[in-house]
């Protein structure tokens, strides 16, 4: 790390990040469990149907719901509380993973094992830290969406497009400045173990004194995610082209084996699809970490003055309780 908090100045090594992420990843491949933990967790998307039955689906669905609420209503619950367990181990995957590339990097052993224990206690945090970014964009998208809305009701369509532009001309910096800032914020979080509110203005601080050099990495890291997209979609189709004759030979011979061979591919799917997840999030989140000890310091004097402000405001809370 850089013993100064003036990190803007200084040329930052891209590629060689890039590369050195590599490296670590290949070298300690149980990281890419934590990053299987972390895709267990990433958010999915929804397809919804937009051919001329979806009325008379959505009427069915509507009188199933009617007549069997309570089963909804758990079914319901039962994903909620899901959700929130791979969002949990999300975290705990992010927080091990960071913690042992910190100790890869300082040359110290580590494993699955010390990364899942150090991880656990970073866990409340980086769940607070989620609530208030999502609160936080919640709030921006409710406040930018009141004109907009209000104008497509009173019928001011031209108005309406403009002011929509608008908005999203608004909302895209301020997205990615909180979406940094949130990484950065993690960040501290883990490697300097200090307290929420406090993590957030370090890490808003240190987007703005690098903000040059994190659009650049952000940039980097979404052509990685753009190359990991073609890698599977080039594996989905050698994948496809392999078991499409097999299926139609199967479908020919026996249903009950084509269901079975069906199943098979699915499966098939879902390992590919999460394997490739799982080493393209350690991948990232490796490279993220190199990028924050290469621009910043968990052992600035910055960061130690926050974690003796917070000592002392301990201090001061333990003895007005006693008194």
């Amino acid at each position: 790390m850089n013993e100064t908090n003036a990190p803007s100045k200084k040329e930052v090594p891209f590629i060689e990040i890039l590369k050195r992420a590599g490296q670590i990843v290949w070298q300690n491949k149980f990281l890419v469990w934590f990053g299987f933990l972390m895709a267990l967790g990433s958010p999915g998307s929804l397809n919804i149907s937009n051919s001329k039955e979806w009325n008379k689906e959505s009427d069915v669905i509507r009188n199933f719901i009617e007549t069997h609420w309570q089963l909804f209503f758990t079914v319901v619950l039962a994903l909620l509380v899901l959700s929130i367990f791979l969002f949990l181990l999300a975290l705990l995957g992010k927080a091990g993973l960071v913690r042992s590339v910190s100790l890869v990097i300082q040359n110290k052993k580590t494993s699955f094992r010390e990364g899942w224990k150090t991880g656990k206690k970073y866990l409340w945090n980086l769940f607070k830290l989620s609530l208030i970014f999502f609160f936080a964009i919640l709030i921006i998208v409710l406040v930018l969406s009141i004109p907009v809305i209000f104008l497509a009701i009173k019928g001011s369509w031209i108005s309406t497009i403009l002011v929509g532009l608008l908005a999203i001309a608004i909302f895209i910096p301020l997205a990615f400045i909180l979406a940094l800032t949130n990484i950065f914020a993690e960040f501290y979080t883990i490697l300097s173990n200090l307290k929420v509110w406090s993590a957030i203005e370090l890490g808003y601080n240190l987007l703005v004194k690098n903000i040059k050099n994190s659009l650049i990495f952000s940039f980097l890291m979404f052509a990685v995610n753009m190359i990991a997209s073609i890698v599977f979609l080039f594996i989905s189709i050698i994948t496809f082209l392999v078991l499409a004759p097999s299926g139609i030979l199967f479908y020919n011979l026996n249903k009950i084996v084509f269901g079975i061979f069906m199943s098979l591919a699915v499966l098939l799917t879902l390992v590919i699809l999460f394997s490739i997840s799982s080493l393209l999030l350690a991948y990232k989140t490796t490279a993220w970490t190199l990028f924050f000890y290469e621009i910043a310091s968990t052992k600035t004097g910055e960061v130690e003055k926050v974690s003796e402000e917070e000592k002392s405001e301990k201090g001061i809370a333990a003895a007005t309780e006693k008194a």
